[in-house]
């Protein structure tokens, strides 16, 4: 299946079936990234990424991409896979991923573009200073936030 991966040093790559998509985000499990809804593009990483910093640091560029697409300002770990995806099959009960068109690998390899350099200081292509200072914030955040933490509280009953 065609997909995009990003890895941790911010290198964008495609693929086309040789690798196993889901197992270039590790064995702990996947979680998909809320994006714009009319995107045909869904975006997953480790579900446990952020809690293993020594296996999966933290993603500067894939956290700003994500943004740039859509998703909640914070950081990501490990690397994150892009498929491509058809929400119309959920009414339907099919499967929502599928492969990664041409023309949005281009869309997310062009995006990814802007915010490296972005992140260098440049101004890519048309865009705002303001997107770009944007950029430059979350990727303050991703080195700066704290890993998340989940409190479970047992209650006993009488």
């Amino acid at each position: 299946m065609s997909y995009a991966l990003l890895a941790t040093d911010g290198e964008l790559s495609r693929h086309d079936g040789e690798v196993d998509w889901e197992a270039a985000l590790g064995p702990e499990g996947r979680v998909r990234v809320s994006l714009l809804p009319n995107l045909a593009v869904a975006a997953y990483v480790n579900d446990c990424g952020l809690r293993y910093p020594d296996r999966y640091p933290r993603n500067e560029v894939g956290s700003c991409l994500l943004v740039a697409l859509g998703a909640s300002p914070k950081p990501y770990a490990g690397n994150i896979v892009f498929v491509g995806w058809n929400a119309a099959n959920t009414a339907r009960g099919l499967i929502e991923i599928e492969p990664l068109r041409p023309r949005l690998a281009d869309m997310v390899e062009e995006i990814h573009g802007d915010v490296r350099r972005a992140l260098a200081g440049d101004l890519p292509r048309e865009l705002s200073p303001s997107w770009g200072e944007q950029m430059r914030e979350i990727a303050e955040l991703v080195w700066t936030a704290p890993t998340p933490t989940l409190t479970v509280r047992t209650v006993r009953l009488p």
